[in-house]
């Protein structure tokens, strides 16, 4: 894939963790404290500004703690690498991680997964779903327990209960899946992921495609992402020798009810030469594309990975696969931090006085090139080692670990999570 900002960013992030490093080294030679902040009181066991009046060095450890996690499901390569990330911190950040699945559909049952956390004696919550959100919050009030997100834009509780949820101070921010439905820049990685293609395969470019997205409904997302290419490709056509024409979205065949897409997909698009699938194409449209035989004459620009992939991706196999993108697990690191804070009874100088909901960069794999640093991450290979940031980095992130730590910082984490961030 062709690189944007990523350079300045990382350095900027570079600068901050090493800046992070630093403090920690030096709080015995009078670096600064956290500004003190949140509805927890700092025990004796968390990290405060009490020895500024012993003349003692700050404490880095941070109060031990339990957070619960819960997933949307108990396996497959996000929810395995994010499990493994999050055990390598777990002794460097003094905190013992406990799991749980929710269900998509069931929001009884979301708040009683949410509940037996709560009495388990966890202190903080990273929830992958919004469902059933405001109940949830009053469980967490209730109990003085904490609750983040991740994977998730929280568009229900952004929209309908914003107020009860955002506002409310038990509730850090959420790390999105991706960009917010207000942020959306899909439908363009789409059209650029396309045309690089075209760029390599001059001889044969594609020059007819079609879409697939789930429900309007569930991924408001998907859907001004698909709106989005059909304008990035009518504005490219303006200017380029190749003209690509965009089959209109089919209501009953191309909206995915959470289902595979049916063959007769390709009777309806019997002129396309790819399909752009804002679904995750490797559970919904690969297995068809198989099933009838044109997975080696049609290729497919989608997101998510479930595995196996790498097989049939860019010139491997038969090269089904032009381009995937995932969210790396380490956005995880947004909420985390957040919590950390909130239960060692610490803030950010510039921390917001309400919740955000903050896009994440993804992994945009397009090429061999891509593939093969893909094949080298925490995400692929479920190995911390991997990781963009090791446990100490993750520490220096936070307000107790590094005096000088910001919240806007933490957030430019967020946007340098790219193809190219991999060591």
């Amino acid at each position: 894939m062709k690189k944007g900002l990523f350079g300045k960013i990382s350095k900027k992030v570079s600068a901050v963790v090493l800046a992070g490093a630093m403090a920690v080294s030096m709080v015995g030679c009078g670096g600064g404290n956290a500004t003190q902040g949140g509805s927890a009181p700092a025990d004796s066991n968390t990290a405060s500004n009490s020895s500024a009046d012993t003349g003692s060095a700050p404490a880095v450890e941070g109060k031990k703690c339990t957070i619960g996690v819960a997933f949307y499901t108990d396996t497959g390569f996000a929810v395995d690498s994010t499990k493994a990330y999050l055990e390598s911190l777990s002794d460097t950040l003094n905190v013992k991680f406990t799991y749980t699945v929710l269900t998509q559909t069931d929001e009884a049952a979301n708040l009683t997964k949410i509940q037996e956390l709560i009495s388990s004696n966890v202190d903080g919550i990273i929830c992958t779903m919004d469902l059933g959100m405001p109940s949830i919050i009053q469980e967490c009030e209730a109990a003085g327990v904490y609750l983040g997100g991740y994977l998730c834009d929280y568009d229900t509780s952004y929209n309908t209960s914003y107020d009860q949820v955002f506002k409310s101070e038990y509730f850090v921010g959420t790390a999105t899946d991706g960009q917010n439905p207000d942020d959306v820049t899909i439908g363009n990685t789409m059209l650029d992921s396309l045309v690089e293609y075209n760029e390599r395969n001059a001889d044969a470019p594609i020059t007819h495609v079609s879409m697939a997205i789930f429900p309007v409904w569930a991924f408001p997302a998907q859907s001004t992402g698909a709106e989005q290419f059909v304008a990035a490709v009518e504005e490219y056509n303006k200017t380029a020798e190749t003209q690509i024409t965009v089959d209109p979205l089919d209501e009953e065949s191309d909206v995915l009810a959470f289902a595979p897409i049916d063959t007769t997909y390709f009777a309806k698009h019997a002129d396309s030469q790819a399909i752009i699938s804002f679904a995750a194409g490797s559970a919904f449209v690969y297995p068809t594309m198989v099933q009838a035989g044109v997975d080696s004459s049609m290729k497919l620009f989608t997101t998510g990975f479930d595995g196996g992939e790498d097989a049939n991706f860019g010139t491997t196999g038969k090269g089904t696969y032009q381009q995937t993108m995932v969210t790396a697990p380490e956005s995880i690191t947004y909420p985390l931090v957040l919590l950390l804070n909130k239960i060692n009874g610490v803030s950010f100088s510039d921390q917001p006085a309400e919740a955000e909901r903050v896009s994440s960069a993804q992994y945009v794999i397009n090429s061999d090139e891509d593939m093969a640093k893909f094949q080298n991450s925490c995400f692929f290979t479920k190995d911390a080692s991997k990781a963009m940031y090791t446990p100490q980095d993750v520490l220096n992130m936070t307000a107790y670990g590094n005096p000088d730590a910001t919240y806007a910082d933490l957030k430019v984490i967020l946007s340098t999570m790219t193809i190219d961030s991999i060591k």
